[in-house]
Formats: C-alpha cells, sequence, structure tokens
C-alpha cells in the first residue's frame, strides 16, 4: 500500500507551491541520508552547512544534491566560479510530497539490489536473536561477545592490507571442521565498506 512523506520548507517564493514526486524518482529522493538533508535544509544551505549539519563531508554531500538536483526536487546554484563548498542548496517548492511503497519503484536496478543484501535479512535476524539470548543470559556468563563500529581514513593499499589480515584470521578459525564441537557455536559477519568521501579542496593533504 502507498504512502507518502511529506516535507515543508519556509520559502515565500517557489516555482510552485506543491512538488509531487510519484515516478521512479522516488528511490532516489528516499535515500536515508538523502532524506535527511532534505529534512534540514530549511530554506536553503550551503554545502558546506549541510555537510556540518550532518557530520559528513562536504563532497558526500556535494554528490548526494547533485543527484536531488537531478530529480528536480531542489535546486543547486552551482556558480562555476565558486568554490563548490559555497554552491546554494534550495528546495524546488515550499512543499514536497514524495510517494512511498513497500517495494517503492527504483533506477538502480542491480546495485540498489546489492546494497540490500549487504547484511542478508536471515543473517541480521540470526545475529540479533543471539543478542537478545545472551542479554537473557542463555549463553551463561563466560562466553565472549563483541560489537565493533570502526572508522579511519585509509589509503587503498592500507584497506586491502586490513581486508588480507581479516580474511586470514576467518580462515585460521572459520573454516569447516577447524572448530572444536564441543564449544558455543559463534557467528561472524564483517562488512568492510567506503562510508564517506575525502573532503573537497583536500585531495592533496
Amino acid at each position: 500500500m502507498a504512502t507518502r512523506r511529506e516535507l515543508a520548507f519556509p520559502v515565500e517564493s517557489q516555482e510552485a507551491a506543491e512538488l509531487a514526486i510519484e515516478d521512479d524518482r522516488t528511490g532516489i529522493i528516499l535515500d536515508p541520508l538523502r532524506w535527511r538533508l532534505l529534512e534540514i535544509l530549511g530554506a536553503g544551505k550551503s554545502v558546506t552547512e549541510i555537510s556540518e549539519a550532518l557530520d559528513v563531508t562536504d563532497a558526500r554531500v556535494l554528490y548526494h544534491v547533485q543527484r536531488l538536483a537531478q530529480t528536480g526536487v531542489v535546486h543547486l546554484e552551482d556558480d562555476a566560479a565558486a568554490d563548490p563548498r559555497e554552491w546554494r542548496c534550495l528546495p524546488a517548492a515550499a512543499v514536497i510530497s514524495v510517494q512511498e511503497e513497500q517495494e517503492a519503484g527504483r533506477s538502480s536496478g542491480q546495485e540498489d539490489r546489492q546494497a540490500q543484501v549487504a547484511v542478508p535479512e536471515a543473517v541480521a535476524g540470526q545475529f540479533n536473536q543471539a543478542f537478545r539470548e545472551a542479554a537473557e543470559g542463555m549463553y551463561g556468563p563466560s562466553f565472549q561477545m563483541s560489537v565493533n563500529h570502526n572508522r579511519a581514513r585509509l589509503s587503498e593499499a592500507q584497506a586491502a592490507e586490513f581486508n588480507r589480515r581479516l580474511l586470514a584470521l576467518i580462515e585460521e578459525y572459520f573454516p569447516p571442521g577447524k572448530g572444536d564441537r564441543s564449544g558455543v557455536k559463534y557467528g561472524f559477519h564483517g562488512v568492510l565498506t567506503p562510508i564517506d568521501l575525502h573532503p573537497l579542496g583536500d585531495a592533496e593533504g
């Protein structure tokens, strides 16, 4: 069943009072970070202001506002003579309404399906169940459990080396027949992925 998400902007003069999106642009607009960008946009902000509000790099913001501009929900004042960090992103209407369906139409096809299965639902369910059981004391007091979320800026060589060493540990401890059948069954699921772009104007730093 279709529902609608709607945002109002404190603007006095726009090309349209309301802009309704009901086609395949919804998949672009409803990306969580892009929707958050729209939520904090107000009457308009520069790339730098959005970057500071969302705590992501200006290069990442620029990518997303350009994608939003392609859908027509925002205007990007991209003066070629100005620093891109000062380009302003403005809402295209006083009210923007986006149709949302359980399986929203998407324009990115295979790429989007790959993103959706980065942590397969069955795997996520197993881990969430295990954490609930651990909280209830099912495994006793001596089991090992860890949840790590780490961020760092790495070179391609450093990321490759980290991945190689991690895979070596997995191959050492998790191959079939390697474990102790009398022990507790452990699961490990890791995701190494870029989460932000290099800041604008600092590519040589």
